[in-house]
């Protein structure tokens, strides 16, 4: 059977890969992502589904789903031209995003799909410091945090729930890792461009520590999630994959600016 054995939960700034070659071993990005990359080879996952939210990259006002899956051979990036990261040739896993697209649709979440992607940083920035070789399949698994109207936490923490049972369900061999790309709080452009909601951070923060992903849910609104920055959407990619977790508590959460750095051992 397939089983979740590990989750995981990083940032994505896109300069970061430029900052730590630039300085290497002095930013505590750098330990930190260290700290996720060695729970994750300790895990050793045959494949990894990653939540993130497209920077409209592949989607924009006219074709955007809250919800989409990469049923890909192989993708590539970072697509962004100031993303100074590697070019990246990233396999997929489409048998598994196969069964996610078709048993999600049976249980009442109409999931978008597609078969050609452009990979950004939002993908990229974490599989480039805790994958640098490539060589694990990733499923990107698209929450669209970025575009109001969104998806409710709510909503979303349900898919992690049907998630998690589409994948235990399989009578396939294989060892899944969850991923969740994304900030916390963030203002990007505008006149708020790099505060911080330092009590919001704490508080999910802390209801991550605690295990009460329910309540993390409850409290982040559409309304909540935007009076912590115009982009701090992307906390919904971190409740849907805490909604595959069960109540098992984090091996560690690190709070840093607006994000965080986490990682659960489930077996």
């Amino acid at each position: 059977m397939a089983k979740i054995v590990a989750a995981f939960g990083t940032p994505h700034g896109p300069m970061l890969p430029q900052q730590v070659a630039e300085a290497p071993g002095k930013l505590r990005s750098e330990a930190l992502m260290k700290q996720v990359r060695e729970q994750l080879e300790e895990a050793a996952p045959d494949v990894i589904i990653e939540f993130a939210s497209d920077h409209f990259t592949n989607f924009f006002y006219n074709n955007l789903p809250q919800f989409c899956v990469g049923m890909i051979e192989e993708a590539e990036g970072p697509a962004e031209t100031y993303c100074a990261m590697p070019h990246r040739v990233v396999k997929g896993h489409p048998e598994l995003a196969k069964r996610i697209y078709g048993h999600a649709l049976k249980s009442n979440f109409d999931l978008a799909m597609s078969q050609e992607l452009r990979l950004d940083h939002a993908v990229l920035v974490p599989l480039h410091f805790l994958t640098p070789g490539m060589e694990i399949p990733v499923v990107p698994l698209y929450i669209n945090g970025l575009a109001p109207p969104l998806p409710s936490a709510r909503r979303c923490f349900a898919l992690g729930r049907t998630l998690g049972r589409i994948v235990e369900q399989w009578d396939e061999h294989l060892r899944v890792a969850l991923l969740a790309s994304g900030s916390f709080s963030l203002e990007v452009g505008g006149p708020r461009v790099g505060w911080t909601d330092k009590k919001w951070v704490g508080a999910i923060g802390g209801l991550l520590q605690e295990g009460d992903y329910a309540k993390l849910a409850r409290r982040a609104t559409e309304a909540r999630m935007a009076a912590a920055g115009n982009v701090s959407g992307e906390l919904l990619c971190w409740i849907t994959m805490t909604g595959a977790l069960g109540v098992k508590r984090p091996e560690f959460v690190e709070i840093e600016e607006g994000g965080g750095f986490a990682a659960w051992r489930l077996e």
